[in-house]
C-alpha cells in the first residue's frame, strides 16, 4: 500500500509501502512552498481512497507495543485525514480488521478526542471531497 501526493505544481509523491517502512510523511514536503491538492492510496480490497481540496492534510499509523521487549510494535490501523473549516475528514483503514471507517469531527479532536501534529498545508478555497471507487 503506497500512497501518492499530488502538489499545486504538478510534482508528485510515491511513497514507498505504509506497512513495511516508514513512508516518510514527516520528510516528504519539506521546503514545499505550494500545497497538497490530493491524496490517494491504493487498498489491497482494489478500491483506491482519495481525499482532494482540503486546506490540510495528514496522515499517521496507529501501532500496539507488545509487553513482550523481543516483539516489535504491531500495526493496528492507518488514518488518512483532510480538515477544512473546522472540521476533519478522517479516514481510519483498521489493517486487523480490513475495515474502512469514515468519521468527521471537530478540528483538535481527530484521534481519541485530540489533536493530532504532522499537518501538510493543503489549498484553500477549493471543495473538499473524499472517498473509495474502484481502483483503474
Amino acid at each position: 500500500m503506497k500512497y501518492t501526493i499530488k502538489y499545486a505544481d504538478g510534482i508528485q509523491y510515491i511513497s514507498p509501502d505504509v506497512r513495511e517502512k516508514d513512508p516518510g510523511w514527516a520528510s516528504e514536503a519539506e521546503g514545499k512552498k505550494v500545497g497538497i491538492e490530493e491524496i490517494s492510496i491504493k487498498l489491497p480490497n482494489d478500491m483506491t481512497l482519495i481525499l482532494k481540496g482540503y486546506e490540510k492534510y495528514n496522515f499517521f499509523v496507529e501501532v500496539a507495543q507488545s509487553l513482550n521487549k523481543k516483539s516489535s510494535a504491531e500495526i493496528q490501523a492507518f488514518f488518512f485525514c483532510g480538515a477544512s473549516q473546522g472540521f476533519v475528514c478522517i479516514w481510519k483503514i483498521d489493517y486487523k480488521t480490513k475495515q474502512i471507517i469514515k468519521d468527521i469531527k471537530p478540528e483538535g479532536q481527530e484521534y481519541g478526542g485530540g489533536p493530532t501534529r504532522g499537518w501538510r498545508m493543503g489549498l484553500i478555497g477549493e471543495k473538499a471531497e473524499s472517498g473509495l471507487c474502484p481502483t483503474q
